[in-house]
This record gives structure tokens, C-alpha cells and sequence, in this order.
């Protein structure tokens, strides 16, 4: 199973990454592989997984034929009533046994090869959190960024709106009243510009830490998105894809299954194991010195072979506790993944519902914003002549950049609630991240 459709290789990274360093933009794909390579959570996830690999190699030699050699040389001094005897003993022995029937064993590397394929969901689960926690750090700086620039421009009308009210106070057409008026709206405005400010350095060190390095200038979104309706266009059907395809959900089952085998393993303090084996034996005794002519020892060679068993009859309760404790631990992980499950279930639906109304949401906010618009060129209009006054423009000019701020964030919503929903479903894939960076302005 690969751990993730977006990762590339050192090498391939080797040549990207200084054509990162030299481009004056990254794109969400460069900033998304840039975090793939610099996030220690998920190298440690990735390491975790390549050590499961070897879970099922290791599991399965219990099952396989084992050789054992054995050898000794040695000094003995035989000290009996009426005489004493020395010689040197050297043996050796291999021993050569196959299981026949090992029930812990199977079931060990049952429970090893489904750990094998949970660490690689696992691991696809975490891969897909990053990219879906930097893609929405990456469309967060450019929110920021967006409120800033329209901070600023609304800051810069309202003092404009305020020095032309200075003036028109100093000729008499207007009261000091609409002076300060205008100057609590500009001052306002400040304060907006200076939280807007405060909310892009957050932002832009929160994607620093996420890719290793300073990010210098992103693509911008595009001002119009196509508005598609998801595929499937059914709540119930992305709720059946994530069920089917989320990778965090597929690791809860997998463990789930991998505490069952567990189980399995342990009931085997109740049954025997069995096996074949054959073994040759070697022994020469050598440097024989006695007193006692009589005494012989024996040499030579022996073989070996048959059918061996070996069954605990009673341990003291531990098989049955092993059991109980493997029994609770399996009940445990099958709880935890139902709740996995409704978890992934819901964000399912809630996304696509979610998505289906930032749509509806981010058209009404750009005819809002075309009204908005015309609002306030008839109200600045009716003040230039007159039939307007400053509170009346002030008001209009505050509700057209409110309604430019609704809208830049409608689109950042509709994108990063896009993500999710795929995410939710397990499909995350470099293909739709790239149809999303395809939004950007290059």
C-alpha cells in the first residue's frame, strides 16, 4: 500500500527543491510537498511503518523450520573410592524441528500482517491530516492577507472621508459633530487594520512551521471559482465513501481485527503444541587417564527423530486471564472504531452539506457585493450634492468593505470545506489537491 499519493522522493525533492527556493511564488502542490518533507510527526509515522514491515517475517518463522547446533568440549576428573579417572569429553549436536500444530504462532502472524496493514493506514491517515491541516494554514495567510489589503483600503477611505469632512466644517457646510463622526469611523478602521496585521504574522508563522522555511509570496485565489456541485451529489453516498475509503477508519478496523487474532493466540495456553524433529548427536571422549582398567567410556554418533508435544496442563490461571485481558482489549478496540466510525460518518455529511451551502452562500455574497457596490456610488453621489449626509456615507462605505470582507471569505470557506470533504472520504489525492491549485493565479 503506498503511504501517500503526494509524497515524493529525496531525489525527486533534491532537484525541486531549489527551483522552490528560486521561484518568486509557491503554489499550494510546492507548499504541500515542502511539508511532506519537513514534518517530524509524519517521518515518525512513516519509520513506524516501515518497522511493521518486518512484523510478518519475524511472526511467520515460528512456523518454519528451525535448526539448532549445539557443541561442548570439557575437562573431567571422575574421583571414585578406589581410584580416580580424567578425560576429555568433546560433543556437538544439531537438531532440526518443523511445527505441526502451533496455534499461538498462526495466529500471531495473523494479528502481525494486519498490524502491517493498520501502520500503512495509519500512516496514509496522518499523511492526508498534514496536507489538509497546511492546505488550510496555506488559504488561512491568504484570508489574512485578503482582510489586510481591505483593512488598509477601507482605513485610507475613511480618512480621506474625513479630511474632506475637516474641510467642509471649516467653510460651514457641516457640523463638528459629522467631523468626529467621521474621525470614530476612521479610528475604527485602525484598529481593524492593526488586528488584520496581527492575524496575517500569525498566520504566515503557523505555514513556516509547517513547511521548514519562510514561505516568502503564495499564488493568489482566483477572484471566481467554479462552483461544481460534489460528486456524488448525495449526502448518503460520500457518508457510504468514507466508510468504505477512510483511511483512519480502515486502521480502526484493522486493529480490531489484529486483537482478535490476539485472542486467538492467547486460547492457545489451552491446547498442546506439536512438531516434528530430527536430530544428530556427536561425542568423543579423549585423553583417558585411570587407575581402574575396567572403566570404559563411550564415543560415537546418534540419530534422532519423531514427534514431539508439549502441553501446559496447568498454569495457575494466567491462560484464562491472558485470555480475558486480550478478550476486553478486542472489545475496547471494536468500540473505538464504531466511534470512529461515526465520527467519519458525520464529518461526511457535514462537509458535503456545508459545501453545498458555501455555493449558494459564496453567489449571494458576490451579488451583495455588487449591491453594496451600487450602494454606496449613489450614496456618495447624493453627498457630493447634497441630498446625503456624512453619517449616510460613512455607513454605506463600512457596508461595502464588510461585504467585499463576506465575500473573500465565502471563497476561502468553499475551498478549504472542498478539501475536507475529500478527506473525509479518503480521497485526499494528488489529483484533487492539483484541481484545487489550479484556482491559484499564476
Amino acid at each position: 500500500m503506498r503511504l501517500s499519493r503526494l509524497t515524493v522522493s529525496a531525489a525527486a525533492f533534491g532537484l525541486l527543491f531549489p527551483l522552490l527556493a528560486q521561484a518568486e511564488t509557491l503554489d499550494l502542490l510546492a507548499t504541500l510537498r515542502l511539508a511532506d518533507q519537513h514534518d517530524p510527526n509524519l517521518a515518525a509515522v512513516r519509520a513506524n511503518a516501515r518497522a511493521a514491515e518486518q512484523g510478518p517475517t519475524i511472526a511467520r518463522a515460528s512456523l518454519l523450520p528451525h535448526l539448532v547446533a549445539n557443541g561442548s568440549i570439557g575437562e573431567t576428573s571422575l574421583k571414585q573410592t578406589t581410584s580416580s579417572t580424567d578425560y576429555r569429553s568433546t560433543q556437538w549436536s544439531a537438531k532440526l524441528s518443523q511445527p505441526l500444530f502451533d496455534w499461538a504462532s498462526w495466529h500471531q502472524y495473523s494479528a502481525a500482517k494486519l498490524q502491517l496493514s493498520q501502520a500503512q493506514s495509519d500512516a496514509l491517515d496522518k499523511t492526508q491530516n498534514l496536507f489538509l491541516a497546511v492546505s488550510e494554514a496555506y488559504f488561512d495567510v491568504l484570508r489574512a492577507d485578503d482582510n489586510l489589503t481591505l483593512a488598509i483600503a477601507q482605513e485610507a477611505a475613511l480618512n480621506r472621508q474625513r479630511d474632506q469632512a475637516e474641510a467642509r466644517f471649516k467653510v460651514g457646510l457641516i457640523a463638528r459633530a459629522d467631523v468626529m463622526e467621521a474621525e470614530a469611523q476612521r479610528d475604527g478602521a485602525t484598529a481593524q487594520r492593526l488586528t488584520a496585521e496581527i492575524g496575517l504574522s500569525n498566520a504566515r508563522e503557523k505555514l513556516n512551521a509547517a513547511v521548514g522555511r519562510d514561505i516568502g509570496t503564495l499564488a493568489r485565489l482566483r477572484e471566481t471559482l467554479p462552483l461544481e456541485a460534489p460528486v456524488p451529489d448525495d449526502a448518503n453516498a460520500w457518508a457510504d465513501l468514507a466508510r468504505s475509503r477512510n483511511p483512519g477508519l480502515i486502521a480502526a478496523r484493522l486493529q480490531v481485527d489484529a486483537a482478535q487474532s490476539n485472542r486467538q493466540a492467547q486460547r492457545s495456553g489451552y491446547l498442546p503444541q506439536i512438531g516434528l524433529f530430527a536430530s544428530h548427536s556427536v561425542r568423543d571422549n579423549t585423553h583417558v587417564s585411570s587407575a581402574n582398567p575396567s572403566v570404559s567410556f563411550n564415543s560415537g554418533d546418534s540419530d534422532v527423530y519423531g514427534i514431539e508435544a508439549q502441553w501446559d496442563l496447568f498454569a495457575s490461571g494466567r491462560t484464562r486471564a491472558l485470555v480475558q485481558q486480550a478478550t476486553d482489549t478486542a472489545e475496547a478496540s471494536k468500540q473505538s472504531a464504531l466511534a470512529r466510525e461515526h465520527q467519519v460518518v458525520t464529518a461526511a455529511r457535514t462537509s458535503y452539506l456545508t459545501l453545498k451551502a458555501d455555493s449558494a452562500r459564496l453567489q449571494a455574497r458576490q451579488r451583495a457585493q455588487a449591491s453594496a457596490q451600487l450602494s454606496y456610488e449613489a450614496t456618495k453621489a447624493g453627498y457630493d450634492v447634497g441630498t446625503r449626509n456624512i453619517v449616510d456615507l460613512l455607513l454605506s462605505e463600512t457596508n461595502l468593505y464588510l461585504t467585499k470582507r463576506d465575500y473573500a471569505n465565502a471563497r476561502y470557506d468553499y475551498v478549504i470545506n472542498s478539501l475536507r470533504l475529500q478527506a473525509a472520504a479518503g480521497q485526499l489525492s494528488e489529483e484533487n489537491v492539483a484541481k484545487v491549485n489550479s484556482w491559484l493565479m499564476p
